[in-house]
């Protein structure tokens, strides 16, 4: 295997044993092969560490297996990557010597002073992604506390429905980037699980797609849709008794009319895909996390544009203002509402 590592294992996991020429080579010199054996024999444990300090264990013989496919199409960089840009951190930790600790970012990689692009960052950044996905699920469940937000309801989950998700997260497929533009479906079902390493925090987007966010990162995977007919069976999706915003959720159709001059018409058919149902109920959401006024607010400004609901046949009709909106004779305050709306729906465009 060590004949075969590229230039990604001579830059950046051992860089400082190299001169910045070596980082262009297809071989690895025959009389470098021995130190970097050593140095790989030295690893006992890989970590990806978040923006956010967490940190997850990755799995050992398959990093070390894989390895020898990374390096292929790296360029040396004088542009630093900026720790904005930073996604996680990879540190290997080695017998009795310090770690390496490698800066990753979607498009670039930096080891010490050193920072490198090109196809094989990419290839390296989706790569280790794909990895710490797999350490997030791979961890022992102790507890589970299940939500449904939009109803307000939660639920401690018992051993026996504990053990239903651990049978569905053990067999979870990454789905890398499937959460761009997919907002969860009502009643958003979210698990707090409290695991060995560290808690997960997974979000029910569709019957077959979750989300575990871990720093910047969003993790997505496909899982079986048994396991949303579970959820159903434990915290059913019934009304709640408070219709204001509750019905919403079921239309079918929402029409964006331009009655001012920040917006133009928009008709969304909300059961064409999960995204535009998503969408939909992401738009409740927004409206559902304002704050009811006793009277109507003396200045609220010029009018924006107009959300007609569908449900039932029936239109329900929203008047949207820069930081109010009126529903059903109601006046209700929320900063930047018409803003925050519009950007949602035209999400839609792009």
């Amino acid at each position: 295997m060590v004949s075969s590592l590229r230039a990604y294992l001579l830059v950046v996991m051992v860089a400082s044993m190299f001169v910045s020429g070596c980082a262009q080579s297809d071989k690895v010199p025959a009389d470098m092969n021995d130190r970097i054996e050593t140095e790989l024999g030295t690893v006992e444990k890989a970590t990806v560490m978040s923006t956010d300090g967490q940190e997850v264990m990755l799995d050992l013989p398959t990093f070390m297996k894989e390895l020898s496919n990374q390096g292929k199409d790296l360029q040396l960089s004088e542009e630093a990557l900026k720790q904005e840009d930073v996604r996680f951190t990879l540190v290997l930790y080695r017998k009795q010597l310090a770690p390496l600790v490698v800066a990753v970012g979607e498009g670039a990689s930096q080891f010490g002073e050193n920072t490198y692009r090109g196809a094989g960052a990419v290839a390296f950044y989706q790569w280790i992604q794909k990895l710490t996905g797999k350490g997030l699920l791979s961890q022992k469940i102790d507890t589970v506390l299940l939500s449904a937000d939009d109803l307000g309801k939660t639920r401690a989950l018992g051993e026996a429905e504990a053990d239903v998700i651990r049978k569905v997260l053990a067999t979870a497929t990454p789905e890398p980037g499937a959460a761009n533009k997919q907002y969860a479906l009502y009643p958003n079902y979210q698990m707090r699980i409290n695991a060995t390493d560290r808690p997960l925090e997974v979000t029910m987007l569709t019957p077959t797609l979750i989300s575990v966010p871990f720093g910047k990162e969003t993790h997505t995977f496909r899982v079986d849709g048994g396991l949303f007919s579970k959820l159903t069976e434990w915290i059913p999706p019934a009304d709640t008794g408070d219709k204001t915003f509750e019905q919403l959720f079921k239309a079918s159709r929402i029409r964006m009319s331009a009655t001012g001059a920040a917006a133009e018409n928009i008709d969304v058919e909300v059961r064409k895909t999960t995204v535009e149902q998503g969408t939909a109920h992401q738009a409740v959401r927004l409206l559902q996390a304002a704050d009811l006024l006793k009277e109507a607010p003396q200045d609220p400004g010029h009018e924006q544009y107009r959300l007609s609901f569908f449900v039932n046949g029936k239109e329900r009709e929203v008047v949207l203002f820069a930081n109010y909106f009126q529903l059903d004779a109601k006046w209700y305050i929320h900063s930047e509402i018409a803003e925050n709306q519009w950007k949602l729906f035209q999400s839609l465009r792009k």
